[in-house]
Parts: structure tokens; sequence; C-alpha cells
């Protein structure tokens, strides 16, 4: 893992996955099932996106997955990717949820919180697609407590990892209308009780 920049609670990590395993993930996702309208229920105004799920069944009763996904026979080697980044970034932390998101032109995401000071966890964001041109948008944005300010804006650079405190409030901007690709990215969810 190369090229890393930090701030407070967002962690960027160029270079965070090999060519193999970026390989390995774009040929799972172009052929993957994807299920538009996540996340449900939506709101009317809200712009739901593409999904499709890897691991998690048994996350609303907040147990681990990563056996589930190391059971997965095309997915498990992200179980090794998970293992790294959890030795490196939070030892601790049990991982709930494990999907892929694919965006297109209008389609931005809602700004949210993935965790709670309740249910406090970090989220892992890993962006798959082969080919990111920075004038197509997609970025990923996180926003001040009052979503108020934008703190920090990451482009979805392929095998880019970003690993943030899933209180901070953020979002995914959608490609712009001259992107002609799915921005994908797989997100890893998890539940950090010290």
């Amino acid at each position: 893992m190369v090229g890393l920049t930090a701030c407070k609670n967002i962690c960027v990590i160029d270079d965070g996955i090999t060519d193999e395993e970026h390989t390995k993930i774009l040929r799972l996702l172009t052929g993957s099932l994807w299920r538009y309208g996540w996340p449900y229920p939506y709101a009317p105004l809200d712009r739901p996106c593409w999904h499709s799920f890897i691991a998690g069944t048994r996350r609303n009763e907040l147990e681990d997955c990563e056996q589930e996904l190391r059971e997965r026979p095309d997915w498990a080697f992200l179980a090794n990717i998970w293992a790294r980044i959890k030795a490196a970034h939070m030892p601790s932390a049990t991982l709930l949820g494990v999907y892929a998101n694919g965006q297109t032109s209008s389609q931005d995401g809602p700004i949210h919180r993935d965790n709670t000071a309740e249910a406090p966890g970090q989220t892992v964001m890993l962006f798959c697609s082969e080919y990111w041109a920075t004038c197509w948008g997609g970025e990923l944005v996180f926003y001040d407590a009052d979503k108020e300010s934008i703190v920090l804006s990451v482009q979805p650079k392929p095998r880019r990892i970003v690993i943030f405190n899933g209180e901070v409030p953020h979002g995914a901007r959608a490609p712009g209308v001259s992107c002609n690709r799915l921005r994908m990215s797989i997100a890893f969810k998890t539940l950090i009780r010290e």
C-alpha cells in the first residue's frame, strides 16, 4: 500500500490492492448481478444507485461476516484484503457487511453517516473502476458535522482505498454526464466496540 494521505478520521491509500486483486474484482463486477434501487426504501427525491450484495446476511444481528466472506467461492479473496486493512487500521473491528455500489450520471448519493456514537465503526471504501478520468467527477465527499461545509473530496481512483470514521457525514457524487462508465466501489462496513 503506497500513497497514504490522512486527515482527522479519514485515511486515503493509493494502490491499496494489487493489480491481480483489481483484475479479479473487475471480472466479478463486470459479470455481477446488479440490483437497481438501493438503498431501499428511499424517498421520492432520492436517486438510488446500483447495488450488488457480497456478504453480511446477519448484519442486523451485528454478526461478524468475515467467515461468510471467506466461504464465498468467487469473493473469498476479499477476505484477505479485509484482513490486511483490519490488521493495520482497526484490529478490533467486526465486519458487518460487504457490498458493491454502482453509480451512473444523476445518481448522487445522499449525505449520510454509516455509524453512530452508540454503534461506532469505520467504513472501508475500495474504488474498483478499471479507469477513471478526473473530469468524470464521482467524488466521495466528506462534510463537517453540520453537513454545511466540505472537509475533503476524494476522487474514485482505481485501486484507491478510503478508510473513515463512519460517524463522519459523507456522500458519493454521481459521475458527470460525459462519463460512459459505471462508478464502482466496494464497501466494508464495521462495528468497533472497544
